[in-house]
């Protein structure tokens, strides 16, 4: 009888050495599964609604930019002179450029709200997609008055307070989108679909074709 509880208690020795290791790495193992991901999502993640946001708010950028393209060529198509050409590239300038610098202060607002932890950075994220999709819309605006601009002549542009130079300037001010930083933010939230047919792509689409090797 003695003999048969010195090896049950034996027994059970073994099974307690060996489980409590075991139970020791997995709970470790876990805690550093966990702790990495709970460090990817401070710097990666995104949370449903806001990604839901930023689509939406992407995709609205774009339609509405599709519009006023589509509304802006429909009127340089309707322009009987110069003088109305030039008339209509100069609200189309000046309305790109108003817009454009709400979107710039827009970019600088929410880096500051960020920065003081008034912003997470999932609803970041998505704010900074939907402006930058904007301003893609912007530099394909101003891309679309540089192409019209090139037909009318230079003074009778003059004589609505714009040029050549000056579009060309504020296209490639739209194309810097907020910065390196912000783009690529902008890049990581937004789906392949929606970005590869950014203005970035200038000079392969019907408006790249028209402007050709303009200088």
């Amino acid at each position: 009888m003695n003999r048969t509880t010195s090896i049950a208690l034996a027994a059970i020795l073994v099974v307690a050495a060996v489980a409590v290791p075991f139970a020791a790495a997995s709970a470790t193992s876990s805690s550093g599964a966990q702790s990495e991901t709970d460090a990817d999502d401070g710097t990666e993640s995104i949370e449903p609604g806001a990604q839901f946001a930023a689509t939406v708010g992407v995709q609205n950028a774009e339609l509405e930019g599709n519009v006023s393209e589509r509304a802006f060529g429909v009127r340089i198509a309707n322009a009987e002179s110069n003088e109305t050409k030039a008339a209509v590239i100069a609200a189309q300038f000046n309305e790109t450029d108003r817009r454009l610098t709400e979107l710039e202060d827009r970019l600088e607002e929410l880096n500051e709200s960020r920065e003081a932890g008034d912003l997470n950075e999932g609803r970041y994220r998505a704010e900074v997609a939907t402006t930058v999709a904007e301003m893609r819309s912007l530099e394909r605006r101003a891309d679309a008055a540089e192409t019209a601009a090139a037909g009318v002549p230079e003074p009778t542009l003059a004589d609505h307070g714009v040029d050549v130079e000056s579009i060309r300037t504020l296209r490639d001010r739209a194309g810097e989108l907020g910065g390196p930083e912000t783009a690529a933010i902008a890049r990581s939230i937004v789906d392949d679909d929606h970005s590869s047919g950014g203005p970035n792509e200038r000079g392969n689409g019907a408006q790249g074709n028209e402007r050709g090797g303009q200088p």
